[in-house]
Parts: C-alpha cells; structure tokens; sequence
C-alpha cells in the first residue's frame, strides 16, 4: 500500500506535502546501520536491568547444615550420612528441617539422631553458583517473598518511571533523555553490585529501575524516527534483535560467572559508553521539526543523506522550506505545545477508546511474556539453558512478526498471535511432566507467539499515535503494562496454592487481549500521524478505501 494513498488530516496541497516522508530516511545504508548498532550499546543495560534478577535472586540448592556430623568450613553438598540427618521426600533432602539428636558421637549414624525434626539455623549451599539466597541466608517459605520482591520492585521504578520518560523525551529529545537514563541506571547498578544487605540490594533495584526505565522506549523510537514507513518492519526488527542478543549474552555470562556481582559489573560498565552517544548520534528529523528547530533538521537530514553516499534530494528541501513557511505563517492549533497529553486524547474519543484497549493488551503483553520468561528457570532442566532457549526462540519470533506485519497486516498478526499464546499456555496445564520434551517444545511454542505479539505492539502503538505524543503515549503504555510485569514476578508464589494457576490466567489474558486487538485500525503502509486527528482518522480512511472499493 503506498503512501501517498494516504495524507490524514491535510487540508491542502502544501500540508500534503510537509506531511509525507522525507527520501532520505526510507534509505537504510552504511550510516543508519552504524546507528542501529551505537544505539544497540545502552540496550546492553536494559537487558540486564530488565531481566538481571532472574539470576540474582535465582533458586540455589541448599541443605540444612549438621553442626554434629561436619564442619562449617568443610562441607559438601551431598555426604553420604545425609539420609541419618535430614529427612528425604521424593529422594530428595529436607531444606528447611532436619532430625533432633539424642547421642553425640564422632560419627554421623542413624543412632545419633532421632525421628523427630527441629527447623535448622544454618544451612550449606551449592558453592558453584552465589545469588542474594545463600548471600544473605534467604532460605525457606518464610524468605521466599524475599526473592520475589527485587522482580516486583524493579518493575514497579520502571512504572513509576516511565510516568516521567515520555513527556522528557517529548520535550527535551529522545538522545538527551537515552543519555542520562543510561548513565544513571549505570550507576545506580554498579553500587548496587557492592550491596552489603538485603535492603541496600532491593533499595538500589527500586533507583536502577526508575532511572532506566527509559532507555529501550527511547532507543526503539529514536530509532524508529530514522527511517521511513517502508522500512520501520525492519527498524523495530533490527532494535528488538540486538536487545535479544544481549539477553541471551546475559544467560551465557551467569552461567560462566555464577555470581549476581560480577554479572552486574561487567554489564553494567558497559552502560557508561553512553558519554560518548551526544558526539556521535544525533537526535530524529522528525522530533526537532516538531519543536521547530528547522535548521537542526535539516543539518541532521544532510548528514544521513551523506553517511548513506545518497544525494539530498529537492524535494526534501522543499519540505523543509514548507516546514520554515508553516511555522513562520501560522500556528499550530491542532495539538499545541502546552497542552497536556491526557487534555488531548481525552478530547477525541476515537484515539482515547484506542488507548485504553492498547493499555490492557500491554498488561496482557508483558504479563504473558514475563511470566513465561522467569518461569522458565523452574522448568526441568539446567535453568541457564531453559533461559538461554527461551530467550533464542524470541528471533524467529522477530522474523516472523517483520514478515506478518507487512504481509497480513498489523492487527491481524497481533490478534493471531496473542490467541495462539493463549492457547499454548492452557494446553501446558494439561501435558504430563514426564512426557519427554513435549511440555518444553509447548512452553517454547506459547514463548514464540508472545515474543511475537511483543515485537509487534511496540511497533503498533508508535505507528497508532501523533508525532507530538508518541513516546509519550508509548512510555504511558508501557508503564500501565508494568502492572503485568510487576504481578509476574508473584506467580511461583500462586503456583504454592494451585500449580496451573499462572497458567490459567496467561491463557485468558492473551485470549481476552486477542478479541481486544481487533478494534485496532490497520497502519500497515501509512504514513506516521503528526496530530491527534490524523491519528483518528487513520481507521476512517481504511473504510473509506474499502467502502470505495466496494462501489466500483
């Protein structure tokens, strides 16, 4: 579909023309992949931001520690004696109990111990891995809410941060603000490695958290803006690929290093290459045009043209001159500067309706696609392989979701996906753990289509929503989709009271958010919306089309 068929919102022949895209940003050459890749630098820290606390709060094998029969400085996980100790159940060693003793003796046998059990108060712990369970004694039912708590925390600053992320990156430039949330959650991540207790840990996760909260949404559409409608299937492919390797990169160094402080260390150093970013990445044409910095853009837009070896053409100098006429000549009334986003949707119904159901289907979103993500450490198995397979199966996920949205549709792909998810996960309650690899490939197939509906509503919300509001629209859907990823976290707690339970509610969630997605409008091959109008619109020319079509 060309998009030209499509100038929402125009009045006349000149806004026709500043609304379309400027030639030089539907090229992807040397200079715009060399972007993608800087860019891809601070999505190292949102990987480990994001997903870190899987390995530093993980499960560590542990035992009740028999003061009688061993030496605190000298002990093995499984001694031989450890049956006349500690009682077994399904073969496996109590953690939390261990027998009384009646007769102490220099050896550990059956007689020295009696039938009865007593809680234990100090514990060994597998010595190959080191989280914040054997760093500070977490062990037991009592301490489970402990571990369960930094995932909670970590998603609660990102909610609470991404109230403020849109409307800075809005006002003051997606570079600016991807700068300082990279350079701050560095920090906060860096001291929280060297945390000296359970508290310090959960303090500098809640600081991380809210000060990086903004560093992927700012970097996804960044990078979005410096492409055309054409080629943003493949923006948002490229951006969520890197984001992805760096996830996997995060399961293959916990299970190198096994140790939740040299994992923070070595990614979050990573993260204060983001100095160099002002020097080298400049902010979206599209973003200074809207604050009517029109030299900017056009030093921006001769760049680009220039890194990818194209010439500028004339029409894009037209643009910017209509640009610098339009701005001179008038003001914009449509959406002023100085009205508030909410002011703005909730004055049209049409986009306010579309935000609300968006909202839901990111809580569904991120709740499905968390709770598989952490879960996967509690599937049989060696846990740093789940997640590392878990993790890979999101990038044919990413081809797929590039190939349906320009071949189906958005929506269409959205809604298939979401319910596909669904399904996966309700047939999961029903397959027998001890049918071989059967419940992995069905866990891995509810992973993929997630991941996939994941890919696509980042996208999908951007493409939905006006210039002047879009990240801001963006950030205020990813943070109400942080009450998913919050609850997320909670689920191996459920799982205590009814073992299907997380799974029943992804199944509904993703159903419920597959019927939802429906409503949504098609923005396959469109041109972005500059205002609030435009973007109510953008479903009101697709059955106009059709409408016509059906006349001829």
């Amino acid at each position: 579909m060309k998009n030209s068929k499509y100038s929402l919102g125009s009045q006349n022949e000149n806004e026709d023309e500043t609304s379309d895209e400027f030639p030089e940003v539907d090229h992807i050459g040397l200079y715009t992949l060399g972007m993608y890749f800087i860019l891809s630098t601070p999505l190292i820290l949102s990987a480990a931001r994001g997903l870190g606390y899987v390995f530093t709060t993980a499960p560590v094998s542990y035992r009740c520690l028999a003061k009688e029969c061993e030496n605190p400085g000298d002990t093995t996980l499984h001694p031989l004696w450890l049956p006349n100790a500690v009682p077994y159940t399904d073969g496996k060693p109590a953690t939390c109990s261990r027998f009384t003793v009646q007769n102490v003796t220099d050896s550990c046998l059956t007689t020295v111990f009696t039938n009865d059990t007593e809680p234990c108060d100090a514990w060994v712990y597998d010595p190959e891995e080191i989280t914040i369970l054997n760093e500070w004694d977490l062990t037991c039912d009592n301490n489970l809410w402990k571990l369960t708590l930094p995932g909670t925390i970590n998603n609660f600053g990102q909610f609470l941060g991404l109230t403020l992320c849109g409307h800075l990156s809005d006002k003051y430039g997606r570079r600016n603000l991807l700068v300082v949330a990279t350079l701050m959650s560095s920090i906060f991540g860096l001291i929280r490695s060297f945390s000296f207790n359970y508290w310090m840990f959960i303090t500098f996760e809640f600081l991380d958290a809210f000060s990086g909260s903004a560093v992927y949404s700012a970097a996804f559409v960044l990078g979005m803006e410096l492409v055309g409608p054409k080629k943003r299937a493949l923006a948002s492919i490229l951006t969520c690929t890197m984001y992805i390797v760096f996830v996997v990169f995060l399961g293959l160094f916990a299970m190198w290093f096994r140790s939740w402080r040299v994992l923070l260390r070595i990614f979050y150093t990573a993260g204060l290459f983001a100095l160099f970013l002002p020097f080298i990445v400049p902010d979206s044409v599209r973003w200074l045009l809207s604050k009517k910095r029109i030299e900017e853009a056009e030093a921006v837009l001769r760049k680009i043209a220039a890194g990818n070896k194209i010439e500028i053409s004339e029409k894009s100098i037209l643009l910017i001159r209509n640009w610098k006429n339009k701005n001179h000549d008038k003001v914009d009334t449509t959406n002023p500067p100085d009205v508030s986003a909410v002011r703005q949707v909730i004055g049209n119904r049409t986009v306010l309706i579309r935000l609300i159901i968006c909202t839901y289907c990111w809580v569904a979103n991120v709740f499905v696609y968390y709770g598989l993500s952490l879960g996967s450490i509690y599937v049989p198995g060696d846990k740093y392989i789940n997640f590392i397979l878990v993790s890979l199966v999101e990038i044919p996920a990413l081809f797929v979701a590039w190939i349906l949205a320009d071949y189906l549709g958005r929506k269409p792909t959205l809604s298939l996906t979401f319910f596909l998810s669904g399904i996966f996960c309700i047939i999961t309650i029903f397959i027998p753990a001890d049918w071989g690899y059967l419940p992995l490939i069905v866990f891995l197939c509810g992973k993929f289509c997630i991941t996939t509906a994941y890919h696509l509503i980042y996208m999908y919300t951007t493409e939905m929503f006006p210039t002047s509001l879009r990240h801001s629209l963006l950030g205020l859907c990813s943070m109400v989709g942080r009450i998913g990823s919050m609850s997320a976290p909670q689920t191996p707690l459920l799982a205590h009271y009814m073992k299907s339970l997380p799974f029943i509610l992804y199944g509904v969630m993703g159903i419920s958010a597959s019927f939802l997605s429906l409503s949504f409008p098609e923005t396959l091959g469109i041109k972005l919306p500059d205002t609030v109008c435009e973007a109510a619109k953008i479903g009101e020319a697709r059955k106009k089309e059709r409408s016509d079509s059906r006349v001829i």
